[in-house]
């Protein structure tokens, strides 16, 4: 799995039936685990369903970045870096310095001495 997505080491796998569910990812860097938003019938064959793979692994990423981004601003920051996957706080944290820095441009447009 690391040759083909450079975080990714292992899946999560539900053995039930003749093929097994995926249900998240295990980094190769660290402990992170990150579970799917739903879980992937690993069907047909792996070059096939390693493209389902990626495909789960963007939406389930892009739904877990919706939630942090809402949590971001409903609780506080020390509890909310803990809660995630560190690809998501960045990326929410990065998004949240953004915003800031653009508020602080239109603010200084209109009063120079705004900080």
């Amino acid at each position: 799995m690391p040759k083909i997505i450079s975080a990714m080491e292992t899946l999560e796998l539900l053995e039930e039936g003749v093929r097994p569910f995926a249900k998240g990812m295990h980094a190769c860097v660290g402990k992170e685990y990150v579970e799917f938003t739903s879980e992937l019938k690993l069907l047909g064959k792996v070059e096939i369903y390693l493209q389902d793979v990626i495909n789960i692994m963007r939406s389930s990423l892009k739904d877990i970045s919706v939630k942090s981004l809402k949590k971001f601003s409903e609780i506080d920051k020390e509890s909310w870096l803990i809660q995630d996957p560190a690809q998501v706080t960045l990326l929410i944290n990065n998004c949240s310095w953004v915003i800031s820095v653009e508020k602080s441009f239109v603010a200084h447009a209109t009063d120079p001495k705004s900080v």
